[in-house]
Parts: C-alpha cells; sequence; structure tokens
C-alpha cells in the first residue's frame, strides 16, 4: 500500500513539474527555489538540499511532500527534471525486528549493519518509465519504519545505481540519527 501511494504521489510531482517541454503555450522554466527542502514539510522535515546532494553527489533543488494515514513522504528532484528522483518515506509502527526483518524487509535485500535496529538495501531495476535505482529501508530505534530510495533517468547503467548504493546507505544513516 506505501509503494502505491509513493507512486502516485512521485505521479503528481511529475505531471506538475512537466510543463517545461516545449509546445505552444509552454511556460518558461521557473527560477531555481532558494527554499530549504523542509518548508515542503512533511518527511521533508528530515532532509536537506545540501547533505543530500553531498552525499550523492547530484543537483536535487525541487521538493514536495505528501502524508496519508500514517507515513509521511517527501520527493526530491532537480529542478525540470523527473529524475533522478530521491523519495523519502516515514510510517510510524508498533512492529519489532523480527517482523520487520521477516515481513517487510525484501527477501533479496542485504541487511545493512549499523542502520537503525534492523536495515536493508538493495538495488532496483530499471523500469517501464524509469531507470535503475537504490532502496534503503529500516526499523527506526524510535518505532518508524523508513525507506530511503533514488532512481535513476531510463537509460541509466545498472553500475550507476550500484555504485550509488553505499553513498545511499551513507545518507540513510544521517537520516537516521535525526530521526530519533
Amino acid at each position: 500500500m506505501r509503494r502505491v501511494l509513493v507512486a502516485a504521489f512521485c505521479a503528481l510531482l511529475v505531471a506538475t513539474t512537466a510543463g517545461c517541454d516545449g509546445g505552444a503555450g509552454a511556460q518558461p522554466p521557473a527560477e531555481r527555489s532558494t527554499a530549504p527542502a523542509a518548508a515542503s514539510g512533511g518527511a521533508c522535515q528530515l532532509l536537506d538540499f545540501a547533505m543530500v546532494n553531498a552525499k550523492l553527489g547530484l543537483d536535487l533543488s525541487v521538493a514536495a511532500s505528501a502524508t496519508q494515514d500514517n507515513t509521511f513522504t517527501c520527493v526530491l528532484q532537480a529542478s525540470g527534471a523527473s529524475y533522478p528522483d530521491l523519495v523519502l518515506s516515514v510510517s510510524a509502527t508498533t512492529i519489532g525486528a523480527d517482523v520487520f526483518a521477516s515481513m517487510v524487509q525484501p527477501k533479496d535485500a542485504t541487511p545493512v549493519p549499523g542502520l537503525g535496529v534492523v536495515g536493508y538495501q538493495m538495488p532496483t531495476p530499471a523500469a517501464a518509465s524509469a531507470g535503475p535505482g537504490v532502496e534503503v529501508g529500516w526499523l527506526a530505534g524510535n518505532k518508524r519504519i523508513i525507506e530511503l530510495s533514488l532512481r535513476f533517468a531510463p537509460g541509466t547503467p545498472d553500475e550507476k545505481a550500484s555504485e550509488a548504493i553505499p553513498k545511499v546507505v551513507e545518507l540513510a544513516k544521517l537520516i537516521d540519527l535525526s530521526s530519533l
């Protein structure tokens, strides 16, 4: 369910930022915002453009957030582009590490020692409209399930996503510290 909500939110974000593709009635590109990511609210309050860009080597500058029940999300993208994008979701939970490891963590994921109570990492394959990516998830010490995913543009080599895994894990560890 959470993935469906995040996917719907991403589609909405793409639809609202995709108006710069030229053609009749196209608006000139918006000027780059100087607002911090946290100004978007929700899970964006755990992110900072400078920190994210320094860790991942990207130039993300647009943030949007959404809330559904007890799940808070944030999407960061580059201005005028759909990819790469970084999606953070945070959900309150009552489960323990054993349930997280057996029910939430994907079967083919690799454990990440030192991330939350229990954490994992895994590459994600390219999809019909998106390139390969990285997913890092963990059960935080404050009873929250946190998932951080980075997705590249279509046509990006799988190796680029593989190279990004340790960078996304390091960013996740910083986010985990900020959510204690």
